[in-house]
């Protein structure tokens, strides 16, 4: 066990315990001042009041409280089988990954699903949620899909290209030892798991150099980003433009791709950051279905948008939706959070329904 994985010290619990205090009180500010968000804010008072707060808990708690309070990654996922009736099925991957089977193993098409959080938050029950969600309104179309939830080395654990190796090998586990043709398997993910899914594109037909290539038989049934992270720079507009309406900002995302490249001294290559490829990079990828979703008041919209207008030259039947009045990976929480679907993870069930 690391110095970083050791439970918090009592110096450290006193700190966090005051920085609950912090939070608390933001929170009963912004309970107030949300009344008056006007133009600025989120679209809902409840919307903006916990956007507000999950910014307020980013950037006042400690890294180490963030990544140890929560349950882990293979927590969340057992608890919520448990929460199921199910029993866990968990495979060990190669490069020190984990897959996570949810729904019906024997299904004939597989989604192989990469879950967002700044390569450096676990994935929460949210995300679990969201993939029950999924499957439950499949399956009353009367689809069938099973989901191979990647359980990836979280920095500061682990760097660049670490993730993306890890993203490869569970597509190449997939293939080779479930003995599924590409042409059923989807690839897909949010924010940074968005970002591992476009990656892992690029790989199959511009291999990264330190990454075993991966040569497919025939094109992958489909891609899907939901609000993906493909570029690490945040002068975009939206970040100025949803400041105060998102979930994420500047001091939340930029510590994180700092840590996910720290191997390459902050520089970013197409890999890491999809945005970067050259068009022509795209041409010839190894599907012909990508749906890319965002919200519109979320921060990542301008550099989302941008990198959509270049690949659709690329890859002309990408499907983009934007969730009007919607943030950062809203499909997530919405569920718990907010109580509805939304239209970021409609866009994504009847994307699936439909190539199923």
């Amino acid at each position: 066990m690391s110095s970083w994985d050791q439970p918090l010290t009592l110096w450290e619990k006193a700190q966090e315990s005051w920085n609950k205090l912090v939070v608390f009180a933001a929170l009963l500010s912004t309970s107030v001042t949300a009344l008056f968000r006007g133009a600025n804010g989120a679209k809902t008072y409840k919307l903006h009041v916990l956007n507000s707060l999950v910014r307020t808990i980013c950037t006042t708690h400690t890294p180490r409280y963030l990544q140890l309070t929560p349950p882990s990654t293979d927590e969340a996922y057992r608890q919520f089988m448990a929460r199921r009736g199910l029993q866990p099925d968990t495979v060990l991957l190669n490069h020190g990954a984990k897959g996570h089977w949810i729904g019906n193993k024997d299904a004939k098409k597989v989604l192989i699903y990469y879950h967002g959080g700044g390569f450096f938050l676990n994935a929460y029950p949210q995300h679990y949620n969201l993939i029950g969600h999924t499957l439950d309104r499949l399956s009353e179309s009367g689809h069938d899909l099973a989901v191979f939830f990647l359980s990836y080395t979280l920095t500061p654990h682990a760097v660049y290209p670490t993730q993306l190796r890890q993203a490869v090998e569970a597509l190449r586990y997939i293939l080779t030892e479930t003995g599924r043709s590409p042409a059923n398997v989807f690839l897909g993910g949010d924010s940074a798991g968005g970002n591992l899914s476009l990656a892992v594109l690029l790989h199959l037909t511009h291999p990264h150099p330190d990454i075993a290539p991966l040569e497919i038989s025939q094109p992958l049934a489909g891609v899907f980003g939901h609000a993906p992270w493909v570029k690490y720079s945040t002068d975009g507009a939206s970040f100025r433009e949803n400041r105060y309406k998102d979930i994420i900002c500047p001091p939340i995302v930029d510590p994180w791709s700092q840590a996910y490249l720290a191997g390459k001294n902050g520089e970013g290559d197409p890999w890491s950051e999809p945005a970067k490829a050259p068009v022509e990079w795209w041409e010839g990828s190894k599907t012909e279905n990508v749906l890319i979703v965002v919200g519109r008041d979320e921060a990542l919209f301008s550099a989302v948008g941008e990198f959509v207008e270049k690949f659709k030259k690329a890859v002309p039947n990408t499907v983009y939706v934007i969730g009007q009045g919607e943030t950062h990976v809203a499909a997530v929480y919405a569920v718990d959070a907010v109580g509805i679907d939304t239209q970021q993870s409609r866009a994504i069930i009847e994307w699936l329904g439909a190539r199923l």
